[in-house]
């Protein structure tokens, strides 16, 4: 009888995706490097540090009014780490941020490589993962934003906390909590999981992160660049430009998020309380959807990274407001799905997996090349598509994640039984 011929990937097809990648990251190069928006935030705080300007937002900041909406929004001791970009012309600064930004992009597959035991990081499954996020991270890239450096910190946080060490990933997730404030979640979740002294340390760090800064700045500049940095904080919340649950739920409910760049695709006008206790019972259902999920204890690291993936993902959708280039922290979940398509046994795991893929490169990089041209682009964006594919990523995990802990769980408590059996058989007699 035959072998039965098993489909193989075409030969030019690896080729044809590596140059598609490499060209692209090409000219997002040369746009990160004169054409990025807000990498010349980051850089003018860096150079008003070195001249000794502590004054880090915008004036109307300091006195509580409406403000421009393009300026430092961290913490004032996050601009102390670009200083050494400071150094160097815009131009300069902004390529050395883009090429240290992909290192780290391979950096974060290679971790969650290893955390789930597959052999190497390899070419083909990083332009897999790419090409599935390339919308976002194409997004991020070009705009020369952060976000994707605190996607680092926490994957570095989780990772070192899993080998159980509590210094280097309390200082990781202080900074990237003080840079963004969402990842509040992941301290959240090493709170259920009972790592009280990583959590306790993480507060300490983020406590010495707020203070550090009178040192240089004196106790009364530090607290005048505090409150500013919370009015403009909060004032994040309201801007239209928002593809969290939040942002739907006002985009479908209210007319308000019509601005520059949408337009309106409201279905009601309802009060303002309302759309906040709806967003709050969306919030609900995915945070007891989450912890069903991540509650029941299993030791293995497959599961451990599923959890990690669902944080990552939640954050994006729980977040009061998240631009659509933040969701390049879903390239997390990308690579995770990726390395394991490679490991799949069984029909369900495989169209869970399909799912999850889909849920991410339909709204991030094929979609957009059907919605051609300004206004269907603009009829897109209002769409939200980015936060329903996220939410239908979210069930995936969640049903990943308690699949493979059911799974796993069971296994064990199979050995459990077969190792005692015998013994048992034996005190009752049959």
């Amino acid at each position: 009888m035959p072998e039965p011929r098993v489909a193989r990937t075409p030969s030019w097809l690896p080729v044809a995706a590596t140059a598609l990648v490499v060209v692209g990251l090409a000219v997002l190069a040369n746009q990160a490097a004169t054409k990025s928006i807000d990498f010349p935030v980051y850089h003018r705080a860096a150079q008003q540090v070195l001249a000794g300007n502590y004054e880090l937002y915008p004036p109307e900041a300091y006195g509580g009014t409406p403000h421009p909406s393009q300026g430092f929004r961290y913490a004032p001791a996050i601009a102390f780490l670009f200083l050494p970009l400071g150094w160097f012309g815009l131009q300069t600064a902004a390529l050395l941020f883009y090429i240290l930004k992909l290192g780290a992009l391979w950096w974060v597959g290679a971790i969650l490589a290893r955390r789930i035991g597959v052999p190497a990081w390899r070419r083909l499954a990083f332009l897999a993962a790419f090409l599935v996020v390339g919308g976002y991270l194409a997004e991020e890239l070009r705009f020369g934003n952060a976000h994707f450096f605190v996607v680092l910190l926490m994957v570095l946080a989780f990772d070192r906390a899993e080998a159980g060490k509590v210094v280097s990933p309390a200082v990781a997730l202080a900074i990237a909590i003080a840079t963004k404030l969402t990842p509040l979640a992941l301290l959240a979740y090493f709170v259920v999981r009972r790592k009280f002294a990583l959590s306790a340390a993480t507060l300490a760090v983020l406590a010495a992160l707020v203070v550090l800064p009178a040192v240089v700045m004196g106790v009364d500049g530090n607290t005048r660049q505090l409150r500013a940095f919370a009015t403009y904080a909060m004032e994040k919340v309201d801007e239209g430009d928002n593809y969290s649950l939040r942002g739907i739920v006002v985009r479908y409910l209210t007319p308000g998020l019509e601005d520059s760049s949408h337009i309106r695709a409201n279905i009601a006008d309802v009060p303002m309380s309302v759309v906040n206790a709806v967003w709050l019972v969306g919030l609900g259902i995915l945070g007891l959807a989450g912890l069903a999920a991540i509650w029941r204890e299993a030791d293995d690291p497959v599961a451990r990274t599923l959890e990690f993936a669902l944080v990552m993902t939640g954050i994006v959708l729980a977040s009061p407001h998240t631009q659509r280039r933040y969701y390049v922290a879903l390239w997390v979940p990308a690579v995770l799905l990726v390395l394991l398509w490679t490991r799949i046994k069984t029909e369900g795991e495989r169209r869970l997996v399909v799912t999850g893929l889909l849920a991410m490169a339909l709204p991030a990089s094929l979609l957009p090349l059907v919605f051609g041209g300004h206004r269907l682009a603009l009829i897109y964006e209002a769409g939200s598509p980015y936060t329903f594919g996220g939410l239908i990523l979210y069930a995936v995990l969640v049903a990943m994640t308690r699949a493979r802990k059911a799974a796993v769980l069971g296994e064990a408590e199979s050995g459990v039984t077969a190792r005692t059996g015998g013994n048992l058989s034996a005190q009752i007699g049959v």
